[in-house]
């Protein structure tokens, strides 16, 4: 028999993977959450939009063009990349 302690205890660990640590995104039907989480979350945890100002997601985004590009991976098209920038700019924090 397992110990109710352990059953807790995994349970919860179980929920907190499901509901996932990651921040709830503003507008979260849009598309430019959709290109967050579709294309971020792929590598990485998500960060909340509103955590860097738009002068820091652009140097970001820029870090992460160039990391994709040094692997030889595949980068978000013009129309996704102008959608997320466009979402973090209304969602960026103000400094």
């Amino acid at each position: 028999m397992v110990p109710r302690s352990l059953l807790t205890a995994t349970a919860g660990v179980l929920l907190l993977g499901a509901v996932g640590c990651e921040p709830a995104l503003p507008e979260p039907d849009s598309p430019g959450a959709t290109v967050l989480r579709e294309r971020c979350r792929g590598c990485h945890r998500l960060s909340a939009p509103g955590s860097m100002t738009i002068d820091m997601w652009r140097v970001q985004i820029a870090r992460m063009h160039e990391r994709f590009a040094q692997a030889q991976r595949p980068w978000l098209t013009p129309d996704e990349e102008r959608t997320l920038l466009d979402y973090l700019q209304r969602h960026a924090g103000q400094g």
